[in-house]
């Protein structure tokens, strides 16, 4: 039985994607180690000599401890590394003949995963509407606040889930930069509904709030992971108009996007009072995340790509 050392990541979305290939790795018959980077003891690994080595890079990831541990491992180990952009991987982690890198923002089809997700960790049931706009993630990048303010202002209290640090420090530069004032800022203080970690918990949310916004990251362009979050989870998701979502999902159909903030704004508008039609769309979405993103079909290219052949189902 071929053995995988999966390294894990120290941060909520770096853990769920490395344990999603692990389970994967396990459900093709693989025997899988997961150590964190910190509890990597080289004697111990040595003796477990795996053959592949599978490294998902996160920004929480040990750059000069994981460096030093791939100096004692035997040349005959896989190392395979996995980053949403190419250009994040140290050079010096992928410069070892035996290294194999796969991103999910390449043109390139060779060395491209698609990201997956484990629809089961984010099974919910709808209840109930509990929540009206949510958005659930880091809101401090001015991109992501100016939008928050100009729902804001057009909506009042919305819903935002994400570390304490990270909503004050959005607060903050609404403030300094002069884009909520007065009763609005107060509105944006009030949206603040807490930090939640688990899949579980995020699945509630999702489900449970009649639209979903996903904010654009300025250092990215491809769809990320919130988005299957959401659509896995059964909640209607409002997207921006990422590189190749098309490709991904059927617009307006499976998910809807948006290309700026008026267009956003009148697209909540118009799906708050068609929820019926919010409903059918979140349905199609869920389907198409649970038959299209799944962790075994990553590592069946993964497979094929560093040893050229397929492997069973």
């Amino acid at each position: 039985m071929d053995k995988v050392l999966v390294i894990m990541p120290d941060d909520n979305k770096g853990k769920y994607v490395a344990k999603g290939y692990s389970n994967a790795f396990k459900s093709l018959s693989y025997f899988v180690i997961e150590k964190k980077i910190f509890d990597l003891n080289r004697d111990e690994i040595q003796k477990i000599s795996p053959h592949i080595i599978f490294c998902y890079w996160s920004s929480s990831m040990l750059k000069d401890e994981l460096i030093n541990f791939l100096h004692t491992v035997s040349e005959s180990s896989k190392i395979v590394y996995l980053a949403e952009a190419k250009g994040e991987i140290p050079e010096e982690l992928i410069k070892r003949e035996n290294a194999f890198e796969f991103y999910y923002e390449v043109e390139k089809s060779k060395n491209k995963l698609l990201p997956a997700i484990n629809i089961k960790d984010y099974k919910a049931k709808f209840k109930q509407y509990k929540y009206g706009i949510t958005f659930a993630g880091n809101p401090a990048y001015l991109v992501r606040e100016k939008i928050l303010s100009d729902i804001i202002m057009r909506y009042g209290n919305i819903n935002i889930f994400c570390r304490s640090f990270d909503f004050y420090k959005s607060a903050d530069e609404i403030e300094s930069q002069k884009l909520l004032t007065g009763r609005f800022l107060d509105l944006y203080r009030e949206s603040y509904k807490g930090y939640v970690e688990t899949p579980k918990e995020l699945a509630d949310i999702y489900i449970s709030s009649k639209i979903n916004i996903d904010l654009p990251n300025p250092n990215k362009t491809e769809m990320n992971y919130r988005c299957l979050e959401i659509t896995a989870s059964g909640g209607f998701l409002i997207a921006p108009e990422y590189k190749n979502i098309e490709k991904r999902f059927e617009l307006g159909k499976e998910i809807e996007v948006y290309n700026n903030s008026v267009d956003l704004t009148d697209k909540i508008e118009f799906y708050l009072k068609n929820l019926n039609i919010a409903q059918l769309i979140s349905a199609k979405g869920r389907k198409n995340a649970a038959s299209n993103y799944l962790y075994t079909d990553r590592v069946k290219k993964l497979i094929k790509e560093i040893y050229g052949k397929d492997i069973g189902n």
